[in-house]
Order: structure tokens, then C-alpha cells, then sequence
């Protein structure tokens, strides 16, 4: 679990100076690819540039006394080459301030829900075009089951976290959102709690093997539409084991309720493979969706495979292919979010999107 808590943690990590003076550092990340689309898209032979989750930030610690920190972060998306914005003009990601120390870690600010970090740990291709969120954000209906929903991999303002230290390989999460609408509602309604979540994770490793778990509501107004509910929630729990150059990790997640339409239920898992030589690693993942219950053909699948190459400790090359089947009655795209960048038209209308996609990382 100690990779769950990301951001929080990475944060409380910065050594302090000797002189106990609050310590800051600039880092980031540049993750530029090029992307070769087929399948029903608009051309069937689209191809661009895109920014995947291009980032730059500060953050830094304060010791205030020996059990007792101040930690802060300011995360900011950057376009990289692609259209995602200009510059730095991309979505505020993690930022936050919290205090830390041998008791935990507590937060307030920006951040990913712990739902979205165990999904995270478990995927071999995060922010790239074949990441497994385009099936695990739970869109996965037709029109009538998309609704209000904020997903289940999400980053959302309004957060107040606390992360449990590592207790001999254990770690839990637990995140309240007071409010995950933002804008999409009245000003009546983003202040009264009506649109508030909470989300919970726990998880531990031991020897190479590791086991998490994750349970998030979303909760709305009462709805006047007949069929909606009031509440959507979601579980999934993730495992991974890791021995020589093999890593292998699987995950099983389910929604209740999808975008707040009663009885609207899905299922959805995935397994992945990886292994590593020298300075290479090649890798294969699966997803599947079920069909959400009552809606024939909206199922959908997702194939991934891909090779990396490390050059250096901060960088690295791959290639990475994606196809995503999807039924006829649901709207899964390939690369939706998924933290790649931009993405070639697709006609929604329950085809198939396939990408071919090599790509640089380098980190700061």
C-alpha cells in the first residue's frame, strides 16, 4: 500500500534541513507520445501528438517538532506539444496542505481518491492510450446510464484525507469530498453538502505480494427524475506479486447504480503481466466490462501491449498498441480518460477504436 498514498506521501518524504526551515523543491514529468489511431474512427488513419499527464510542481515540509509537519504540494498539468492547453494551462492535479508525522498524515485540497489510487497501483499502462481507466471510470452505458456521475478514477477538489502510517506493510485511506459537482450544479447546491462522497482504501504487502481494497460513494440530491437514485457506489480490490523479473497484478471492480439510474449494475476486471530485462520491460494487459444489467451490448474490452525501454534513471521510451471492443449500446473509447492526452474521433456509436502509440517519459 505504501504506493497508494503517492502524492501525501512523497511530500512527507522531503528531508527537512537542519535548521528546521520549511524545504521546497521543484520536480515534474514530460510525457510526450505520437499516435497512430485506426479502427471507427473519423479517418480510420488518425494520427497526433499528445501530452499524457505532463505535469510540473513544488512541494516541501516545515518540521514544526519532532512528531509534527507541515507538508504542501502544488501540481500543475503542463501541454507538452499536443493540444491538450498552453503551457502551463492544463487541470490543477494533486495540491494540498496537510500536516504529518509518525501518527499519519492528514491533507486538505486537490487529490486523487483513494478508489483511484488502488486502481492506479494495479495498471501497467497508466496515462498512456491503452490505460485501463477507459474501462474502470465506469462509463459504460448508453445515453439514458451516462447521468451525473464523477467516476470512479477520479482527482476532486474538496478533499480531506487521512493516510494511516505503514504498520509493518498495512496502510488505509480515508477521503471525504464535500462536494464532487464543482460547477456542474447551482450555486444553491454546491455549498449544502447535497453533492458530498467519501472514499476508503486499505492494503498490505508483504514479500513481493500485495492486496488492496477500495469502497466509494457518490451521493446527490434527491432526484426528480423517475428511475434515478439518489447514491451510485463502487468496490474494487486489486492484487499483485512480484518475483525475479515477473510482476503480475489483476483487479476486480463493481459498481451499483451507474450514473445514479436504480438497478443499473456493472462489473468489470482485469489482469496484467509484465517482465523485466536488463533495461527492458515487456508487458500485456486485459479488461472486460460486463453488460451493465438491463442494457444488452454494453459490454467492452480493452487488449494492451507494449515494451519500455530504460535509458537512463530518469527516462525512458515505449511502445505501446491499445484495441477496445465496445458494444453496440455502450460508449467506451479508447484513451477517455485515462490521463493520455488528446484522442482521434470517435462515432460512438458501439465500434471498435484501436492505437498504435510510442511515447518518451522523463522525469524532474
Amino acid at each position: 500500500m505504501k504506493k497508494n498514498i503517492i502524492a501525501m506521501a512523497v511530500a512527507a518524504a522531503v528531508a527537512a534541513p537542519a535548521a528546521a526551515m520549511a524545504d521546497t523543491t521543484l520536480y515534474g514529468k514530460i510525457h510526450a507520445s505520437y499516435d497512430f489511431w485506426g479502427g471507427d474512427n473519423a479517418d480510420d488513419s488518425d494520427y497526433s501528438l499528445a501530452s499524457n499527464s505532463s505535469r510540473i510542481g513544488i512541494k516541501g515540509k516545515e518540521e514544526i517538532s519532532d512528531n509534527l509537519s507541515l507538508i504542501y504540494q502544488w501540481e500543475q498539468g503542463i501541454d507538452w506539444g499536443g493540444d491538450a492547453g498552453s503551457g502551463i494551462g492544463g487541470n490543477t492535479r494533486n495540491t494540498f496542505v496537510g500536516f504529518t508525522g509518525g501518527w499519519g498524515t492528514v491533507i486538505a485540497g486537490r487529490h486523487d481518491t483513494p478508489m483511484k489510487l488502488v486502481g492506479r497501483k494495479y495498471d501497467l499502462f497508466g496515462d498512456t492510450v491503452a490505460g485501463a481507466r477507459s474501462i474502470t471510470k465506469g462509463l459504460s452505458a448508453n445515453a439514458a446510464v451516462d447521468g451525473e456521475t464523477a467516476g470512479f478514477d477520479e482527482r476532486i477538489d474538496n478533499v480531506v484525507a487521512y493516510a494511516t502510517p505503514d504498520l509493518a506493510g498495512f496502510q488505509a485511506m480515508g477521503a471525504y469530498i464535500s462536494n464532487w459537482s464543482g460547477d456542474d450544479q447551482t450555486a444553491a447546491t454546491r455549498i449544502n453538502n447535497e453533492y458530498d462522497a467519501y472514499s476508503i482504501s486499505a492494503g498490505y504487502e508483504i514479500a513481493g505480494f500485495s492486496i488492496d481494497g477500495a469502497y466509494e460513494v457518490h451521493n446527490m440530491a434527491d432526484p426528480a427524475v423517475v428511475g434515478m437514485t439518489d447514491e451510485e457506489s463502487a468496490y474494487r480490490v486489486g492484487a499483485g506479486y512480484e518475483i525475479g523479473g515477473f510482476k503480475l497484478v489483476g483487479l476486480y471492480q463493481s459498481i451499483s447504480d451507474v450514473g445514479f439510474v436504480s438497478g443499473a449494475d456493472v462489473d468489470m476486471w482485469g489482469a496484467g503481466a509484465a517482465y523485466s530485462f536488463g533495461k527492458s520491460t515487456i508487458k500485456g494487459q486485459y479488461y472486460a466490462a460486463d453488460d451493465v444489467d438491463g442494457v444488452d451490448d454494453s459490454d467492452g474490452e480493452l487488449w494492451s501491449v507494449g515494451y519500455d525501454y530504460k535509458m537512463s534513471k530518469q527516462t525512458k521510451v515505449y511502445a505501446v498498441y491499445g484495441s477496445m471492443e465496445s458494444g453496440a449500446n455502450a460508449n467506451y473509447e479508447l484513451g477517455y480518460g485515462t490521463g493520455h492526452g488528446e484522442r482521434a474521433y470517435y462515432d460512438g456509436d458501439g465500434n471498435d477504436s484501436n492505437a498504435f502509440s510510442v511515447g518518451v517519459i522523463h522525469k524532474f
